[in-house]
């Protein structure tokens, strides 16, 4: 699937200006959860969402009203017990909305989202940082990458430039105000990175199912006949000479690694690979038998039991599955319940 910012590009070299809004704080019961964007036209068109319901209905108002005034401010909402209804929820929740107006007329804003569609695709990470300055009535958008460096013209306190070029590695969503500046810090990633090893037909479920469930879909396989665009639209895909010689992939914490290799005949091979990494999910496809198998070459490599905790085996949830199909319901099914369980720890 194309990611926000790839979204929003595609816009900005069109020369359509359009508001990214995204949740930048939530408490209670909220459709979604802090650092969910959707992308808002003019026309009242929306890519992404924040979660439907009358909070999203208020978002699209809210942000057509936003394009047309060429403003960027932040919008607090609140739920009731009679709104959260309408939105399918137990409770009502309060929170805030980022209605950040892009112009496709300011080059800065290409630049900036350039960088964070490098980002995601190459898993990298970096921060968009929206900055307004209340008693003059403007806003700026750079990009700060894990380096410290700037990309956009940054016009703000010394002390806050200083920190992000220093330390913004270790800040998620966060909100500082210095007299009438308000910097809001956004960390740049994909809604997840499942990296498929194996090209076969319960991969080609499972990418399906993911790339729906905003997962960015990594294919690996050493077959070109099985890995490529055809059977696998809307994921990348990458075909490796040999499926024990795997390359640096880019894994970080925000990886799910997928072992569905043909016949589980690399299982070994992905296992002793992804344990070397600090990716967030490991999972893997097999009888209880096949596994204890796998476990035990792996001991024998010198892993620990610590390091085999970290591998979901059988990979997803419980199931009654037999077909493909079936069978990537119950994967997306597990990916689902840990990225919900990463995002409420990141709160």
């Amino acid at each position: 699937m194309n990611n926000i910012y790839e979204e929003g590009l595609k816009l900005l070299k069109n020369k359509e200006s359009f508001v990214l809004a995204s949740i930048i704080k939530s408490t209670g019961s909220t459709p979604r959860s802090e650092g969910t964007k959707m992308i808002v036209r003019k026309d009242r068109s929306i890519i992404g969402t924040v979660g439907g319901g009358i909070m999203e209905s208020r978002c699209m108002d809210i942000s057509v009203d936003a394009i047309k005034d060429k403003k960027t401010f932040v919008y607090e909402f609140h739920l009731d017990s009679k709104d959260a209804h309408k939105s399918e929820m137990v409770c009502g929740g309060n929170g805030e909305l980022l209605i950040n107006y892009i112009d496709a007329e300011d080059e800065n804003n290409i630049k900036v989202f350039e960088k964070a569609v490098d980002v995601v695709e190459n898993n990298k990470k970096g921060w968009i940082v929206t900055i307004i300055f209340n008693q003059e009535d403007k806003k700026q958008v750079v990009f700060v990458d894990d380096k410290g460096n700037i990309t956009g013209e940054f016009g703000g306190d010394d002390t806050i430039k200083f920190k992000l070029q220093n330390g913004i590695g270790t800040l998620g969503i966060h909100s500082d105000v210095i007299d009438t500046e308000r910097y809001i810090v956004e960390k740049v990633h994909s809604s997840g990175k499942a990296f498929v090893f194996g090209a076969g037909h319960v991969s080609k479920e499972v990418a399906t199912i993911l790339n729906l469930i905003e997962f960015d879909t990594i294919v690996i396989d050493d077959r070109e006949d099985f890995a490529n665009k055809d059977r696998f639209p809307d994921s990348k895909v990458v075909v490796l000479d040999k499926m024990d010689e795997i390359p640096d992939m880019g894994i970080d914490d925000d990886s799910y690694i997928l072992i569905i290799t043909r016949g589980h005949l690399y299982d070994y091979n992905v296992l002793e690979w992804a344990l070397k990494t600090n990716a967030y999910y490991i999972g893997m496809i097999g009888s209880k038998t096949k596994i204890k198998m796998t476990y035990d070459k792996i001991r024998q490599a010198g892993f620990t039991d610590e390091d085999i905790k970290r591998v979901h085996a059988p990979i997803g949830i419980d199931l009654a599955a037999k077909t493909p199909a079936e069978i990537a319901v119950s994967i997306a099914g597990e990916l689902i319940n840990e990225r919900a369980e990463k995002e409420k720890n990141l709160k």
